[in-house]
């Protein structure tokens, strides 16, 4: 009954309408929104969930093409709880490993340097990438157990992963502090230190940080560690064109020109053209900035117009949601109290079942001396009665009168029960061949049955049944047990 109750506001979400924006439209917005998700690279940190939506949102895809609404809603509103678990993983994950993120982000870039420049052998250290790669698998565990919860085993991943990246760093760092002492070296050579000196400048500044650490003056790994390497070359490249535009005094204006283009073509696309000539063009970079700044603040108006309409439809939703909620809780309770009132009159009708079966069990202990039979109970409802006291002269199977009072009695008991049928199981000893045994326990068992049919017992109700010697109750070795085995046992069959 608990787990109908927590079904049904899902029952109820299927069976509703849909919404009031059409079904494309709403999975292309939800396209949209993962798609915006996936350009920021967070799905990296939460790449299961974030399948998991794409499924989602593909099985809405295909309904839509279906014409079926009420699928399309139900795989969008699942597209869009894996999406919002996603996001909450992914910045869950940000947060606790900001750390193990920027020494992983380092690491990669310090091996894929080293590779991308190595020429010879001696530069390309295979350990790297061996650290690396042992790294990356490290972290797409810490990822999964992340994903299903398993944080004990996420934190013990991260840490594997971030002593990894920490060996493929220091395994990479010497030979790129050598790329990056020959790409300073070159750019002071092309006269950086005159003609680009803050980057120069900068170049050097970092490259003092990596063989610090190289050297081991330092402990602390360094950040950005290809910064170093990049701002050599990048001296380098720009004091060659200083020394280029210096030479050729012509080249001024080209390079004016050159940025006049590029902001006419920015401002061309912002709308905020004033001449199509390049020659005549001027539009101040402070202007593009603020156009770019009213755009932006534009385009956020219109997310919160957005989001409020679809608020609102929602709002709508939900008061639809909840009114047929409201109807069907009131039929559920309905039907809920029909079965309980159900239930109760089973039970009622059970228990008076058990009282009665019981008084007549009871009415039947009462008939009988202890001495006389032994009365038993069986778990499927049937009923043993044991006449132990009725006896037969030897090879006979005649009854004595004196027993006449106890088989009236049997009568009785029986009357207890007219809808079920009797066996009467006659049994001996194993005195004898075990052939004439048998015979003679089924006439005496026949004689029991005759005596009760002529009592008034319906002959159909009664089956005489001879077993001989072979179900005894006691040990034939003595004389006491060969006399219980010797016996007329009647059976009330269980009711049907």
């Amino acid at each position: 009954m608990a787990n109908l109750l927590r079904v049904l506001p899902l029952l109820l979400g299927l069976l509703c309408s849909p919404m009031l924006a059409s079904a494309q439209t709403t999975v292309n917005e939800m396209q949209e929104q993962l798609n915006t998700f996936k350009r920021n690279s967070d799905h990296l940190f939460a790449p299961q969930t974030t399948r998991r939506a794409e499924q989602y949102l593909g099985a809405a895809m295909l309904a839509a093409e279906q014409d079926k609404q009420v699928e399309v809603q139900a795989a969008l509103a699942r597209t869009a709880e894996k999406l919002a678990e996603a996001k909450h993983n992914a910045a869950d994950f940000r947060k606790q490993h900001q750390h193990l993120l920027l020494l992983r982000r380092d690491a990669m870039k310090a091996v894929q340097t080293i590779n991308s420049s190595s020429t010879t052998q001696e530069l390309y250290d295979p350990a790297a990438q061996g650290y690396l790669n042992k790294a990356n698998e490290a972290f797409t565990l810490a990822l999964q157990t992340r994903e299903r919860g398993d944080l004990n085993n996420t934190q013990a991943h991260a840490s594997s992963a971030k002593k990894s990246y920490q060996q493929a760093m220091q395994a990479s760092l010497p030979r790129l502090a050598e790329l990056t002492e020959s790409a300073v070296s070159k750019a002071a050579s092309a006269g950086a230190k005159k003609y680009t000196p803050i980057i120069y400048q900068a170049a050097k500044d970092k490259l003092v940080e990596l063989r610090t650490y190289v050297d081991g003056i330092s402990g602390v790994l360094p950040t950005h560690p290809t910064e170093a390497l990049e701002l050599g070359r990048e001296a380098k490249i720009l004091a060659e064109r200083v020394k280029t535009w210096r030479k050729h005094t012509g080249s001024h204006e080209k390079h004016v020109m050159k940025s006049r283009r590029f902001r006419l073509q920015l401002a061309t696309e912002l709308g905020i053209t004033e001449t199509e000539n390049p020659l005549l063009s001027n539009v101040s970079e402070r202007r593009v900035l603020l156009t770019i700044k009213r755009l932006q603040a534009e385009q956020a108006k219109e997310r919160k117009q957005h989001k409020e309409s679809i608020a609102a439809l929602k709002a709508q939703h939900q008061q639809e949601i909840e009114s047929r909620l409201l109807a069907q809780t009131d039929a559920f309770k309905e039907t809920q109290q029909n079965q309980i009132s159900g239930m109760k009159e089973a039970f009622r009708a059970k228990l008076e079942r058990e009282t009665f079966e019981k008084k007549r069990q009871n009415k039947i202990l009462s008939m009988f001396n202890k001495n006389e039979s032994n009365i038993l109970i069986n778990l499927d409802g049937s009923m043993l009665i044991r006449l132990g006291s009725l006896k037969f002269a030897s090879s006979k199977s005649k009854i004595d009168t004196k027993y006449y009072d106890l088989l009236s009695r049997l009568k009785n008991a029986l009357e207890l029960y007219p809808e079920r049928g009797i066996r009467i199981e006659g049994h001996t000893d194993n005195q004898g061949d075990v052939k004439p045994n048998q015979v003679l326990s089924l006439k005496r068992a026949e004689a029991v049955r005759e005596y009760l049919i002529a009592s008034g017992i319906e002959g159909t109700r009664l089956k005489a049944l001879g077993y001989g010697e072979v179900r005894p109750i006691a040990s034939n070795d003595f004389p006491q047990g060969r006399a219980m085995n010797r016996r007329i046992d009647i059976v009330i069959n269980a009711d049907k």
